[in-house]
């Protein structure tokens, strides 16, 4: 089935960033500051829980790379896992921070009882302030053509925004909105609805 081979996948792909990041990063490459993540947010109707962590290649630089589950009222169960990559030289003290990557969906819809796999582009924009750039406002946006969607399923939209700020060193707390959908024979909101969540680094 495809949300089980999704689940693999995403398996697959946090056990190969564990390696990478003890095989083939050097000790002096490494950022410890936020290197591994847990999110998470409520909404009235939907939760969702992400594993991150932040790794650096030569190739590319810096990773961002996730892995989690989404599940909501209607009891569709989404395993989503995906990397961003830094757009630019940028410094890590720019307020502007740009981020692009692919997204992967592997969902089973429970109204429909079908399996559908995504793959999605797009990225994160996030614009600090304040004296310590403690907050924040984060907007990003994922889209799976046609052609990178599979099942019963034409398309796939992702998008949120959200205000986050520090509470303290480590610790984050957010709120925002989120709209992701299925292009179905009839459009399939699975999350159109406000949410508050936290974020840890350590």
């Amino acid at each position: 089935m495809t949300f089980r081979y999704t689940l693999r996948t995403l398996a697959a792909v946090l056990a190969s960033a564990g390696a990478a990041t003890t095989g083939a990063q050097a000790p002096q490459e490494q950022d410890q500051t936020g290197s591994h993540t847990i999110e998470a947010y409520v909404s009235s109707d939907a939760v969702q829980g992400l594993y991150q962590r932040d790794l650096s290649f030569e190739e590319i630089g810096r990773t961002h790379v996730y892995g989690g589950v989404f599940f909501n009222e209607a009891r569709d169960l989404i395993a989503i896992a995906g990397a961003l990559v830094r757009v630019g030289l940028t410094d890590p003290q720019d307020r502007l921070q740009v981020q692009i990557g692919p997204r992967m969906y592997g969902a089973f819809l429970n109204g429909e009882d079908q399996d559908i796999f995504g793959i999605g582009l797009g990225g994160e924009a996030r614009y600090a302030f304040g004296p310590d750039r403690g907050s924040a406002f984060v907007l990003s946006a994922y889209y799976a053509p046609d052609i990178l969607a599979f099942g019963i399923a034409d398309e796939v939209m992702d998008a949120s925004v959200r205000f986050e700020t520090r509470l303290r060193e480590g610790t984050t707390i957010f709120a925002g909105f989120r709209m992701f959908e299925f292009d179905l024979p009839l459009d399939r909101e699975v999350d159109d609805n406000l949410h508050v969540g936290f974020r840890r680094d350590f």
